[in-house]
């Protein structure tokens, strides 16, 4: 008697004795006989009890049985096993089930997706999300095979680490050392520029990174990148591998890629899509009309998407994007409303079935921003765009620094090591800090941001200039950076790099809802895991070992 997969019987084991383990997916009754579907990690099989009625066979259950393989009267093609049931003579039940707290199919259920979370072991018991993991396995296990064949190494590095300003907020471990803290990494940026100072020259890592920020459908508070550093390179360099590496792996699962990817100025991006990271598989750009509706709205910026489709049942989620995205004023018209013609005349518009959706305030980003994520949202329920297709883009050009609200002034707008573009250093001299340009790059996907990266600062002169504009004291450079510094005096070579957050392409490939349907143990959109029930509460003791406190 040989042991086999539910998934892997088919009508080549026809007759044969066969052992089977596996979670009783279904189960129905028909005059004396009670037929099962046996699930294990490769699929289902059926099968068929006689005189048999057990009621502790529930569904879930933990099984094993024995049984001999018999040819269905009715084939099911569906299933691999599909031609074939097997017929069982004797089993066990491993474990029991209990009532299980909503239905596991084969595709994703209406269950509430927290009660998903709670019981997460069983959520992955479906067949969509199973599969989801095992091409999360099988994609990394590409990439890995890939950078080994272009010469690069994998090296890990801390997660305990310290404590610097990369944008978002950090997770902060406390230590036994009264007042310490270690930081968990929002990404290796500063471990990967020192392997570079230590002569590895080519580095990647699928690397865990963490950020306390807020949370939406293509983020959670700890994810992995795929981290990549190279010496001696430069943006063609690094353009050039990614691309290779996209159309290699991805066409191991049926993808073709068209290289080079397209390049789109940042500002044009901004203009047109309202995003720095526009979704191009679909239309609708933002059109300037500052000039032409100037004397019916008294706004300096003034920007519109034309819009063919009727959106009056969204009306109230459109009002309240816009708000949300810093929007200052909304006009929304059609033919219906009385102003339509004038503002259609004006616009040199001859077609009466657009809807107008203007955008006006006194800052362009706002007016931009806001118009852009309405466009987002009109394609998630107008399904604008073809899932199937991967519009990859190189978003370039962008600027150095941009001005923060709360502080008062300008941050940069990657992380303090990015390379300036050489031909606008001259602006730091004038304070003219908003064109001075980055040699940065985002890699985009579908309306996603999958990637930024940059050449990064390795002349400490050059450093120095950074630094004073972000009017960092020589003791704040040394307290935040030190240890990174050091390597400015013992020939840092050029390099370049960039990270990939590879579960929002994951999300994509697999057109998942959301991110968390690619992570085995992930976060719900508030930051909990329900499963651990955590984060939690410590014990006095435990806070009183690292000095802490919680304040009532």
């Amino acid at each position: 008697m040989k042991q086999y997969y539910c998934g892997k019987l088919n009508i080549n084991n026809l007759n044969e004795n066969v052992e089977l383990f596996g979670w009783i997916a279904n189960k129905r009754k028909f005059k004396n006989q009670l037929f099962l579907d046996l699930r294990d990690s490769s699929g289902v099989v059926q099968l068929i009890f006689q005189n048999i009625s057990d009621p502790n066979l529930t569904k879930e259950s933990c099984l094993y049985i024995k049984g001999i393989v018999s040819k269905r009267i009715e084939a099911n093609l569906e299933l691999s096993s599909g031609e074939i049931e097997v017929i069982v003579s004797d089993y066990k039940i491993l474990n029991q089930s209990k009532q299980i707290p909503f239905e596991i199919n084969n595709k994703l259920n209406s269950a509430n997706e927290d009660l998903r979370l709670e019981y997460r072991f069983l959520d992955l018991r479906q067949e969509k999300m199973l599969k989801n993991l095992q091409f999360r396995h099988k994609y990394f296990l590409a990439l890995r095979n890939f950078f080994d064949k272009e010469g690069f190494i994998e090296v890990e590095t801390p997660i305990l680490s310290k404590s610097t300003p990369e944008g978002a907020r950090d997770y902060l471990v406390p230590t036994r050392r009264k007042g310490k803290f270690f930081a968990l990494p929002q990404s290796p940026q500063l471990y990967k520029q020192l392997l570079m100072a230590s002569g590895v020259e080519k580095y990647f890592q699928i690397a865990r990174v963490f950020r306390d920020e807020d949370l939406r459908k293509d983020r959670q508070p700890e994810f992995v990148q795929l981290d990549i550093e190279m010496s001696f390179a430069n943006i063609e360099d690094i353009f050039s591998l990614c691309e290779k590496m996209w159309q290699e792996t991805l066409s191991q699962f049926g993808y073709k890629i068209k290289t080079p990817f397209p390049r789109m100025n940042y500002f044009d991006a901004m203009q047109n899509y309202g995003t720095d990271k526009p979704d191009t598989r679909y239309e609708y750009l933002i059109k300037d009309f500052s000039k032409e509706l100037k004397s019916k709205l008294d706004y300096k910026y003034i920007k519109c998407i034309l819009f063919d489709k009727n959106i009056s049942e969204h009306i109230n989620k459109i009002n309240e994007i816009f708000t949300k995205n810093a929007g200052e004023k909304l006009t929304i018209l059609d033919s219906n409303n009385a102003q339509y013609l004038e503002y259609t005349k004006l616009l040199k518009i001859k077609n009466n079935n657009l809807t107008l959706l203007i955008s006006s305030g006194k800052k362009e980003d706002d007016v931009l921003k806001s118009l852009g994520a309405i466009r987002t949202y009109l394609n998630e329920v107008f399904e604008l765009s073809d899932p199937n297709q991967l519009n990859f883009l190189w978003i370039v050009n962008w600027p150095m620094f941009e001005w923060d609200d709360n502080t008062k002034m300008y941050v940069p707008a990657h992380h303090p090591f990015t390379q300036f573009d050489e031909s606008t250093l001259k602006y730091l001299e004038t304070n003219e800090l908003d064109k001075v340009r980055a040699k940065s790059y985002d890699n985009v996907l579908n309306g996603f941001e999958l990637a930024s990266g940059s050449m990064r600062i390795f002349d400490p002169n050059v450093q120095k200039k950074m630094f004073d504009v972000l009017k960092l004291s020589e003791k704040e450079q040394k307290d935040k950076f030190g240890f990174f510094l050091k390597a400015f005096d013992y020939g840092l070579p050029p390099h370049c790099g960039i990270g990939f957050g590879l579960e929002r392409l994951l999300m994509i490939l697999t057109n998942s809802s959301s991110i968390r349907d690619v992570i085995a143990f992930p976060k719900n959109a508030k930051g909990l895991d329900l499963m651990s029930q955590s984060p939690s509460e410590v014990t006095e003791q435990q806070l009183s070992e690292y000095s802490l406190k919680i304040e009532k």
